[in-house]
């Protein structure tokens, strides 16, 4: 990743702006000229692209309802032009209902109020906005067959989101594919994302843990997931067999 402070790369700088991860010393060069308040150098010193960019709906999100690291992924995700994601025993968010997302939230963190789990709904929500804004993300997702067996919320709520999976997957901007439970395949128990942005800037590595996230920028890394993703769609049924087999698991023909 380049050093200059027109590539400083957003990843960066809204951690060290969160206070997510330590700044070096070069990386607090650039961090002052890009967050200084008032600062009439700042369009001068920064990408445009970067220099450019407005305040999203998640400043408005308290820490409460996402923490640090999914300030900072949502944020990257909505600069990012498409995002690769690898689950194993749940949907993706951008492609989860609000009963889902809601059932997710109750089983993983059982005292969770239900006030707090609407924001995080709503959160979740206005991420899935982009799948159908006049500019939209692309997503490839690849997800196992079992997850698409877990009864999350019960089966009336898993039957509207296998529902829900098949609309989507009909999208232009969406590539879904299903992993069949018949053998192994790469990436076993990792999930995983890659985001991909504008041509200037490098993809981007994040692997979500309980309550952080890991992000991997160092080329290297990046690419062992990129490798992984690519094996996984080589063993994933194509779009068109991926619908049929959801369907046949939504309406009991599987």
């Amino acid at each position: 990743m380049s050093e200059s402070n027109a590539a400083w790369f957003p990843a960066r700088r809204t951690r060290a702006r969160n206070g997510v991860s330590p700044t070096s010393s070069v990386d607090g060069t650039r961090f002052a000229p890009v967050y200084a308040i008032n600062n009439p150098e700042r369009g001068v010193v920064v990408n445009p692209f970067l220099a450019e960019r407005k305040s999203g709906w998640w400043d408005s999100v308290g820490k409460d309802t996402l923490v640090d690291d999914a300030l900072v992924y949502v944020e990257l995700e909505s600069e990012a032009t498409k995002v690769r994601t690898f689950k194993i025993d749940l949907v993706d968010g951008l492609m989860q209902t609000p009963e889902y997302t809601a059932a997710v939230i109750r089983a993983n963190q059982p005292w969770t109020s239900e006030a707090l789990i609407r924001r995080r709904v709503g959160a979740r929500n206005r991420r899935q906005a982009r799948l159908h804004s006049p500019n939209p993300i692309h997503l490839e997702a690849i997800i196992t067959e079992g997850a698409l067996r877990i009864q999350v919320g019960g089966p009336d709520v898993m039957r509207r989101q296998l529902r829900h999976l098949i609309d989507l997957s009909e999208l232009p901007n969406v590539d879904l594919r299903v992993v069949p439970a018949t053998e192994a395949y790469p990436a076993m128990g990792t999930p995983f994302y890659i985001l991909s942005f504008d041509a200037r800037y490098p993809d981007i590595g994040y692997v979500e843990l309980l309550d952080k996230g890991i992000y991997l920028e160092e080329p290297d890394d990046v690419e062992l997931y990129v490798i992984r993703f690519q094996g996984l769609r080589a063993v994933a049924l194509e779009p068109d067999a991926s619908r049929e087999l959801i369907a046949a698991i939504g309406f009991g023909r599987a």
